[in-house]
Order: C-alpha cells, then structure tokens, then sequence
C-alpha cells in the first residue's frame, strides 16, 4: 500500500518542481531586454485570461497527481470533522467543570487553568476549541507576565507556563490529545518568546516528521520564528521555507509568496484562499534578525501585493523593532496609509524615538522631529488607531524640549518668555485636539512642563499653572513631580522655594516610611549651588549619612563647594537663529491646525484618498531618475502578465486531462477568458478603509518599497563599512543608530503636515533623457533582484 502514495509523492513533487522553474526563469529580466520588453507589456490592466492560463497551466504541469493528493488531503479533514460530530456528549456533572475551565481560561487565570488542566484530560472534555483555548490562554498570559510584574515573580511564573507547555507537548506526542495546528503553532510561540528554544525545537522536530494533522504552512512559519531566534542560520531557513512550500503545493504558495507573482486583478483584493502569511511572516523575521534586508523587504512587498490594505500589523512592526528610524517611520506611515492599525506600544515605541533622535544642538533637527511626531499622530488616528494618555505624553514632553535647546539658553528674559508663551499655546492646542478622543494628559506631562517650561524658561508661573491645571484633570503629583519642583526652582535660584521644595518631599516620603534616596540628594546638591542655600543642602547630607552609603553623600558634599558654571551661551546670540526658530515654531502651530481640523469629526479612520502624506523624514536615499509616466509603465510592466503561446505539448483536448467528472462545472478557456473580462469591467474597483482604492494603493506601496529598498542598502552599506574599519583597528563596533545619525541627515525641508498640498521633491523624477530613464528602470530592477 505504500507504493502507490510514493509514486503519488514523487509524481506530485516532480510536477511542482516543473512548475517552479516555468516562473523563476521568466522572473528575471535581462537589461538588453527592457525596452523590448516594455514595448510589449499591457498597460494598468491585468490580462485576467493570462492569470487564468497560468493556474490552468500549473494544473496540466503538476499531473493528475497532485489533484488526487488535493482529494485525499480534503477526504481525510472530512473524516476529522466527523470524528468530533460523533464524540461522546458531555454530562452534566462535566459540564459544569467545563464551565468553570472556560471561566478560568476567559480569565486568563493561568494558575487555575494549569491546576484543572489534569482532570479535564482525564474527563476527557478537551475537544478542540477548548484544548486551542487553553494553549491561548497560556500564550495571552505568558505575554501579560513578560510586560508586568516584580523580575521573580515574573520569572517563576514563566518558568510555570513553560513547564506546563512541555507537559503539553509530551501529551502531544503520546497521542493523548488530538492534533490541532493552531494549537501547535501558539505551543512554538510560547517556547520562543519564553526562551525556552531548545524545548521548543525538540517538540518542533517532532511535529515535522508528523503528517498533516499535525502540521501545516503556518506551523512551518512560527517553527522559522522560533529557528530564527535561536540563531540557526539563515541559509538552513530559507531550505526549511522551500521545503515547506514543497510540502504543501495545494494552493500554490510557492508562486503567490514568490516576488515576481502576479495577482488576477490589481484593482480587487485577493480571494485566493490557503496563502498563508504565517508562513511569509517567519521568513521575513529571519531574514530581518540576519540583516538580510532587501529580501526581508521584498517579503514585505509580496504581502502588500497580495493584501495591500489587510496585510496583519506584526508585518510592520518587525521592521519598527528592527530598522533604523528613518526606514521605521516610512513602514509605519506605508501601514497608516493603508488602514492598517499598529498596536499602540509600536506606534509609542516610533514616538520615542522620533523624540530621541532630536539634536539638541540644532533647533532645525528638534524642530522637524516634532512635526514628524505630530505626523505619524496624524496617519496613526487617520488608520483608526486610538490616543492614549501615554501619547499625548510623548508629545508634550518633546515639546516642552524646545527650551532645552543649546539656542534657548543665550535668549534674555523677554525672549524666553516669547518662546514660552508659543510653547504653551502649542501644548494646549495639543491637549484641545485630543481631549476629542478622551485623551488627556498623565502627570508625567505636567512634570516635563514644570521642569522645562518653569525650570529652563524661567517662568515661575508656569509652575502654579501646571499644578493648578494637573489638579484640576484629577492627576495626582509623584514622586518625580516633586523632584521635578525642586529642580526648576533650582535653575529659578530661588532659595525659599528650594527649601519649601524639600521640606515637602522629605514629608511625603515619611508618610511612606521611605527616605530620600541618593538621586534626591543630588537633585538638592544642584538647586542648592545654583539658589544659595547651600548650608541647607549640606546638613539635609550629612543628616542621611546613616542610611546612605557615605562615600556617596561625601561626593555630592564636595560638589556644593565647586563653582557654578555659568548656563548660558558665550558671546551674542545668532539673531537670525532666533528668528529661524520662531519661524518654525510658527510652521509647527499650523501642523497643529491640520491636525485639529482633520480630526473634528470624530470619525474612526480618515478619507487619505487625496493627502499627500509624508512619508519619508529623510532626503530620497537615491535621487529618483525616472519620471511618474515612466514609474507607472515599469510597474504594469513587472505586475502583469503577457499571454504566452498555447505549448505545442497542450492541445485543447490533451489525453492527459481529467477526467469529465472532475471538470464537468469548469468553463472553457474562452468563456473564463470572456466573464473575466467583463468583470473586470463591471466590477467598482475595492478601496481600503482609508478610502484608497486598491489598483493605486497597490501602486503607491510599489513606490514607497523601491524607496525603502534603496534606503536599507545606503544603511547597510554605511555600518558595515564602519564596522569593518572598527575590527581592523580591534576596537568595537559602534552601536547602528550612533552610525546612522551621524552619517545621514534630515532632509532640509521636512513636509509635515501643513505641506500636504504641496508639490514633494521626491514625487517627480529628474531623468529626461533615453540614458536617465534606462539608468533609472536598471536601478529598480537591480535592487529588486529582477536583473538577470
């Protein structure tokens, strides 16, 4: 019996391999061949009769053989499904166990669930949606505990969670439990993300040598993931992704995941069913850990063709965690665009670094992160995403940065309290435009204020304001808020409030039966030696001598006596500088009125069908040659196909067809050809939930990947360069982000949002001549890897 199935097999994998070369070689195009080639490509359309012939095709190439492995794939999913129909029904005394195992479960009580997990095996009630809810609530809590909790508590319950998903597996594997993808794919998340690889690549060897029921593509892309993390090679994942697209060729993965593919209609979403994008993802994050770039982006591209506006969020923030900032926030606004919402710690996590990347030094680079932070706000709530306290958070604080540039400190007293003034009505035009969502602000906020805006823009009443105002919202003060005081009457040099500052933190603390800490005593040291108090801070030292260790406190004794250096700039202020900041902070006020008046209908997702949005913070990488015309007619060019000739080896009525009981309900070439055809003329084209539609979001995101292409090779080039001169000089390498910011710049000109009506740099191409536009279409088709 086992003969035949090998025959089957080996027919199958045969004809899939005949199949793969048909695409592969035709992937490539040769640069003599451009022009030619274009000369005869169908222009904004897909030939639907083309997409067609090449399923119909890939059917007579692959055999009968693989419909017959199609046939018994699905024949033995049916017997499964009737296996749980017939299952023993649960009594009543088990039911109300069940009930309360789901209640632990929709509680995400690990604890019980793990205590109850036993005794539902032994009253065998795991069917499967209960036994793939428990690996979900063991997933969801792992998760839970890795972003919360005291290091001990949270290390013993991971090592409980992972104990318990061995004891799974093992189950698993002595074929107690039923087999359940699903749930096998979650049990390899849970060990990667745990660290526990070693577990998880041993229950993953396993599960490989099973059949069917037991794994699948997707279990394929979470063991890649996991492989990955553990630092196995990219070469062996990238054998692993092919062997499971061999595996698995039902519905043609390996042409639909391959990045010269087509899809039937460029204006429709994608219907095909069976792709699986698990499968995509894990290669992609193996391609993104190993610093293979440009295919991690051309995975990236293959999702976007195939679901330009529902490809899944983890997709973009691999590339967030992972890239340098200036490929991060153009991945993050290509998902905005799209209507994809990111989880809110990705878009938190881009804000804090558009905030870090600021310059302090130059107030056009702390300028322009600000009005890149108020961008990414702008396309984040235009996708649907929510505002949070934590986000207005970021943006007040950077904000109130401003008077922290190295400009600020030369402005006399008049000019500082202009500036202020501009920031504040800034900060409330902010908390006006969110409190639309519900957002208001968290005291870390006020704390950014009272120390930036109080403390370095001299403005006492800054401080009663942000107090009053904090009071108001029902935010209360914390500790840092009273650090925060202590320090702006510091740089006030005011004595008494120093004092008062004090005075109230020790009280606080003591109501807490805490102490000042080391850090609270050089906060005093500073305000001390800049207000005068400086008996004061001395015996509030020596008087924590006993609980502090004292060569810490004799440190910060010594520095009250050292000379105070003067905080402001040497010689004349720059005018022109003053002038050029005032300008932009005026440049910024008018982002913040696009940003209000955009958002003042409360709807769930902006209409981005007619924004020009910015979508890069840095100078196009590679000055784009080719004109939008020319642009366009490489991309019909590269996402369509041309019909080829009918093989002299396929008649119409080949021997080697099915058989009429399988192609009864099959229409003719002619008839497919024709209703294709009217479908595509009939049918309104699909549009994202931001109103794109879909032909031109498809080829919007084609532009913005060529960009980011270019980009990543620039970065990558840039470090490697700098760490090859670090090992020959035997020193270590710099971090990349270090590299990065100080080899590239912002742009000179950002567009933030009140640019959007303008016309961008980096719309039209430069290239006019026959050579530019032949450099120009090379270009593309190098860093895509299309030449031959």
């Amino acid at each position: 019996m086992f003969f035949p199935a090998l025959r089957r097999a080996h027919g199958q994998l045969q004809g899939h391999r005949t199949w793969l070369s048909t695409f592969v070689s035709c992937g490539r195009i040769s640069g003599q061949d451009l022009h030619q080639h274009a000369t005869n490509i169908t222009r904004h359309t897909c030939d639907h009769s083309v997409w067609q012939w090449n399923v119909r095709h890939f059917s007579a190439t692959a055999g009968a053989a693989s419909k017959g492995s199609t046939l018994l794939w699905l024949k033995r999913k049916q017997q499964q499904k009737n296996r749980l129909r017939v299952a023993a029904p649960i009594e009543d005394a088990d039911q109300e166990f069940v009930n309360d195992f789901q209640q632990a479960i929709s509680d995400v009580d690990v604890k019980q669930v793990i205590k109850l997990f036993p005794e539902a095996q032994k009253r065998r009630v795991l069917h499967h949606s209960l036994l793939w809810r428990t690996v979900q609530c063991m997933h969801e809590g792992l998760r839970r505990h890795a972003r919360s909790g005291e290091d001990e508590a949270r290390r013993e319950a991971i090592e409980e969670i992972v104990g318990f998903t061995e004891r799974m597996c093992n189950t698993i594997r002595k074929g107690e439990l039923e087999p359940d993808r699903r749930g096998h794919l979650r049990l390899i998340a849970i060990f990667k993300e745990s660290g526990a690889h070693a577990q998880g690549i041993a229950f993953w060897q396993w599960l490989e040598e099973q059949d069917e029921q037991y794994v699948g593509l997707d279990v394929y892309g979470s063991a890649i993931e996991l492989l990955a993390a553990s630092g196995t090679p990219l070469p062996d994942l990238e054998q692993l992704y092919e062997r499971a697209l061999q595996r698995f060729p039902e519905s043609f993965n390996a042409y639909h995941l391959s990045p010269d593919a087509v899809v039937p209609d460029r204006n429709q979403a994608t219907e095909i069913k069976g792709i699986s994008m698990t499968l995509l993802q894990g290669i992609l994050t193996a391609r993104l850990l190993r610093g293979e770039s440009r295919r991690a982006y051309l995975a990236l591209d293959t999702a976007l063709r195939l679901y330009p506006a529902l490809t899944p969020p983890r997709f973009f923030a691999l590339f967030i965690k992972e890239r340098p900032l200036a490929e991060a926030y153009t991945v993050f606004a290509l998902a905005c665009r799209a209507g994809v919402v990111l989880p809110l710690d990705t878009a938190r996590q881009l804000l804090t670094a558009l905030r870090n990347s600021a310059d302090m030094r130059s107030h056009e680079s702390h300028v322009a992160a600000l009005r890149q932070m108020l961008s990414a706000v702008y396309m984040y709530v235009g996708a649907g995403g929510s505002i949070t306290s934590n986000v207005v958070n970021e943006i007040v604080i950077a904000i109130t940065q401003t008077l922290r540039l190295e400009l600020v400190a030369g402005l006399d007293a008049e000019q500082k309290k202009q500036l202020v003034g501009t920031t504040l009505d800034a900060i409330r035009k902010i908390l006006e435009t969110f409190a639309h969502y519900g957002a208001s602000p968290g005291i870390s906020a006020f704390n950014s204020i009272i120390v930036n805006l109080g403390g370095y823009g001299h403005s006492e009443q800054t401080i009663k304001v942000a107090l009053r105002d904090a009071q108001a919202l029902g935010v209360q003060a914390n500790h840092v808020t009273r650090r925060s005081i202590l320090t702006a009457a510091g740089m006030l040099g005011n004595k008494d409030q120093v004092i008062q500052a004090w005075q109230d933190l020790v009280s606080t603390l003591r109501q807490q039966d805490k102490r000042p800490d080391v850090t609270d005593h050089n906060l005093l040291v500073r305000a001390a030696r800049t207000s005068g108090c400086v008996n004061f801070a001395q015996e509030a030292c020596q008087a924590a001598i006993g609980h502090l260790p004292e060569h810490m406190l004799q440190s910060a004794i010594d520095r009250l006596h050292d000379r105070v250096e003067e905080n402001g700039a040497s010689g004349r202020v720059d005018m022109a500088q003053v002038s050029s900041l005032m300008s932009m902070m005026e440049q910024l006020r008018k982002d913040l009125d696009v940003l209000g008046e955009r958002t003042l209908d409360h709807s769930a997702t902006q209409d981005l069908a007619e924004q020009r949005l910015p979508m890069i913070i840095t100078s196009p990488a590679a000055q784009q040659t080719l004109p939008e015309h020319e642009q366009r007619a490489l991309y019909d060019e590269l996402t369509t196909e041309q019909a080829p000739a009918k093989p002299a080896s396929l008649p119409a009525e080949s021997a080697e067809a099915p058989s009429d009981a399988l192609t009864s309900d099959v229409a003719t070439p002619d008839a497919l050809t024709a209703h294709a055809s009217f479908e595509a003329l009939t049918k309104s084209p699909a549009v994202s939930t931001t109103g794109i539609p879909l032909g031109i979001l498809r080829y919007e995101n084609w532009k913005t990947i060529n960009y980011l292409l270019a980009l990543a090779e620039q970065h990558d080039n840039t470090y490697n360069r700098v760490v090859d001169e670090a090992i020959s000089a035997g020193r270590a390498p710099p971090p990349r982000d270090k590299v990065l910011r100080d080899s590239s710049k912002r742009g000179e000109v950002y567009y933030g949002l009140s640019d959007m009506g303008r016309t961008m740099v980096v719309d039209e191409g430069t290239g006019t001549t026959a050579e530019q536009i032949g450099e120009g279409r090379s270009e593309v088709l190098r860093i895509r890897g299309r030449l031959a």
